[in-house]
């Protein structure tokens, strides 16, 4: 997966653009369709915020945006949000209720 990281108007310790590489890349967990991320760290006053935008095969990215008062709890919050979104689009995990068998289904409504 190819990992971008960018600033606007901050610069980012070292430690937060190697931790979030490591997290962005870890998202493949959660759906395999994931191709590519895109983070960006921004700062207006004492917020900080990071807006991902994650490119999925076939589909719409994924978009996750975390506040906080340092870079690493937007990171956290963004994360935490983005993988909520993955786990539901998640095509290996499918409800269990769609597959009941029909003569199951026919023997306990009696």
């Amino acid at each position: 997966m190819e990992v971008t990281i960018n600033t606007r108007h901050c610069s980012v310790p070292e430690s937060i653009r190697n931790q979030s590489l490591i997290r962005l890349q870890r998202l493949l967990r959660f759906n395999p369709m994931v191709l590519g991320a895109t983070a960006v760290f921004s700062s207006e006053g004492s917020n900080r915020q990071m807006d991902v935008r994650l490119t999925m095969k076939g589909g719409s990215p994924v978009l996750g945006r975390g506040q906080g008062s340092t870079f690493r709890t937007a990171l956290d919050r963004s994360l935490d949000r983005l993988e909520t979104q993955l786990k539901r689009r998640n095509p290996r995990h499918r409800s269990r209720r769609d597959h009941i068998d029909e003569s199951y289904v026919e023997a306990t409504s009696v």
